[in-house]
């Protein structure tokens, strides 16, 4: 399914931030395709401001700034849990991947995110994007947060009961 299918607006990246433009909305969770995958619940929503404008050098640059509480399920105790997010994003665009300054460079700089431009660029893709990125590889209550999961432990022979048995001719079960 595409951007356009779902009514998900696609913008001119460049002519966007040069017009110094700007795009605010709330769009249900399950239009996230790849995001709904990783959730305990696809209920909510997510607030979406991206403001286009021009920086200091003269480049385009685009401001996300996206807003939403999401359901991820905890890897230590597996119960769900409510995970704010609140992430701020800048970034520079450039005409090709070829503009970006190479980390030997003098120019380069690792606060800076830089985009592509591109003329049919799905604003819910770069969205997505950033929300799979702020999210932790496994997520998990805070310590002691975790409800108290009963762990049954098996009853298992010591190695060294065993050799024990051996060495006095007992087995570990008499």
């Amino acid at each position: 399914m595409t951007a356009q299918a779902i009514n998900v607006p696609v913008i001119n990246s460049q002519d966007f931030a040069r017009k110094a433009l700007e795009f605010h909305d709330i769009l249900p969770l399950l239009r996230f395709s790849r995001l709904v995958e990783l959730l305990a619940d696809t209920d909510g929503s997510v607030n979406i401001d991206l403001i286009g404008s021009v920086n200091k050098s003269s480049m385009p640059t685009l401001h996300l700034k996206v807003q939403t509480t999401l359901k991820l399920t905890c890897q230590r105790c597996l119960d769900s849990f409510e995970y704010p997010l609140d992430l701020t994003s800048s970034f520079i665009i450039v005409p090709s991947e070829a503009a970006i300054p190479s980390p030997d460079s003098d120019e380069y700089d690792d606060e800076v995110d830089y985009l592509v431009a591109e003329t049919q660029m799905p604003v819910i893709d770069l969205v997505e994007d950033e929300i799979l990125l702020a999210l932790p590889l496994a997520p998990k209550h805070p310590d002691g947060a975790c409800a108290d999961v009963s762990r049954v432990e098996l009853e298992k022979p010591s190695p060294f009961a065993v050799l024990k048995g051996l060495k006095t001719g007992k087995s570990q079960n008499d």
